[in-house]
């Protein structure tokens, strides 16, 4: 398996496409350094949604760019700094 990086926000963001039996992909994600659920994967839809490797990592990177907004989102409401 041949992990792909990209970017968003300035976080790096590992792709991990994988076939399935059944010739449907899917994809894992993992974003290094984040703290919140650092892994997730594009197989919360359905088994054999995605026929290609290209949708499974569109949707993988579109899971993980939301990971990425959410964490960024809390960190300005509650700042490290900031005593809750």
């Amino acid at each position: 398996m041949m992990a792909e990086t990209c970017y968003s926000q300035g976080k790096k963001i590992l792709l991990l496409p994988e076939q399935q039996p059944n010739g449907t992909w899917r994809c894992r994600f993992v974003i290094p350094g984040l703290l919140e659920s650092t892994m997730g994967t594009s197989d919360d839809a359905p088994m054999g949604k995605y026929k290609s490797e290209w949708d499974a990592k569109t949707a993988a990177f579109s899971l993980a760019k939301k990971a990425i907004d959410t964490s960024r989102a809390a960190r300005e409401t509650n700042p490290p700094w900031r005593k809750a």
